[in-house]
């Protein structure tokens, strides 16, 4: 029966980390669980919602070895709030854990043995790069606003992930989400290929947002695909996705590949204005505004008037013939916001055509908004 002495801010973490993992709804009580096992010097922690498995390993100091699973939300907040730096934890009779330190404090909850836990996946290391962690997690940055949240488009459920060689000859990976009404493109070069994709695959939200919180702060992470699977490594962090099994949509054939007019404009100023017009928003996600483009100056205004009324003007730059357009707030202040460039270019070729985002200081980002309609749809 395990029985071992922890730091803890050393198993705090991986335990904080796999919160957002276990299942909560199943009806299978043991992946609720956070598996707990032993090695010489070292505590291994493992969680799965059958979709998404985490594994990880701390130094600890060992006095008995043995394996146990315990309800990884029970056990988190007991750490969380125990009043010492040094926890024993320590299986009893009937697979129930003593968490304490001497005659101090001392927590029982009941565990569960691990003969049924679903155990972390082997996988395959033939096709993996190594990249650093600030650009992966970029990279996800960039475009996990945009996934869809319908769950009946599931070829939309995730970010696209592909592989392509540039003109100069570079490896450069790509990530693309959508959800129908809006496209994020993030694209970096990197420095070594092994991917071998034949085509993209697709990372679920939960699975990329899972990704981007265990690389918080790393240096170097290897990410590959196993099959239906896509791992990664970063530090003693391991983690295995499974892929969404869709066909991503033909998502280049909507961008305009010619420019007809554009504006440039200042990205927080033109964030901010939005942020205050979305004030009278009567719906948190239908936030319609229409606007009025002149020489040097752009006129935004709120497209319905259920609860009130707000109008802004910008000053841009464009010389151009007048034209007006209408379009989700919401969609482009996503964009704006993960954005770092102080001017921002926005082609908007006709009423019709998709309006597109870059900016100088975003390297590799696009970001596309359709237009909307200038009569409100019932």
């Amino acid at each position: 029966m395990i029985n071992f002495s922890v730091n803890k801010h050393e198993i705090l973490a991986p335990l904080a980390t796999v919160q957002t993992i276990v299942d909560k709804k199943t009806i299978m009580t043991i992946i609720n669980n956070v598996f707990l096992y032993s090695d010489e010097d070292h505590l291994f922690i493992e969680a799965t919602d059958l979709e998404i498995s985490y594994k990880t390993k701390i130094p600890c100091k060992i006095f008995e070895q043995g394996a146990v699973t315990v309800n990884a939300k029970k056990l988190y907040e007991i750490i969380k709030e125990f009043p010492f730096d040094t926890i024993n934890i320590q299986e009893g009779s009937n697979s129930w854990i003593t968490i304490g330190t001497g005659k101090k404090a001392e927590y029982k909850i009941a565990g569960l043995p691990p003969d049924d836990f679903p155990r972390f996946r082997q996988v395959v290391m033939d096709r993996y790069i190594e990249i650093d962690g600030f650009i992966f997690k970029e990279l996800i940055d960039k475009t996990i606003f945009s996934v869809s949240s319908d769950e009946r488009k599931y070829s939309l459920s995730g970010i696209f992930f592909e592989e392509y060689s540039n003109e100069e000859g570079q490896t450069v990976i790509r990530m693309v989400s959508s959800d129908g009404h809006r496209l994020t493109i993030m694209e970096r070069p990197v420095e070594n290929s092994g991917l071998n994709l034949d085509s993209g695959v697709i990372i679920s939200r939960k699975g990329a947002s899972e990704i981007r919180k265990v690389i918080e702060g790393a240096d170097k992470v290897i990410f590959g695909i196993d099959g239906n699977f896509c791992f990664l490594e970063s530090g003693e962090n391991k983690l295995i996705i499974r892929l969404v099994d869709g066909k991503f949509p033909q998502y280049k054939a909507i961008i305009p590949e010619e420019v007809d007019r554009y504006i440039l404009f200042d990205r927080k100023e033109v964030y901010n204005a939005l942020k205050r017009i979305s004030i009278l928003s009567s719906d948190s996600t239908f936030r319609g505004v229409k606007a009025l483009v002149d020489t040097n100056s752009m006129e935004i205004e709120s497209l319905f008037k259920d609860i009130g009324e707000a109008r802004e003007i910008i000053g841009i730059e464009y010389d151009g013939e007048p034209f007006e357009m209408a379009f989700n707030a919401k969609y482009l202040m996503d964009v704006l916001k993960v954005m770092k460039s102080p001017k921002v270019k926005m082609i908007a070729n006709n009423p019709e055509s998709p309006c597109l985002i870059e900016g100088e200081e975003d390297a590799g980002f696009l970001g596309l908004i359709m237009p909307m309609n200038l009569v409100r749809p019932e």
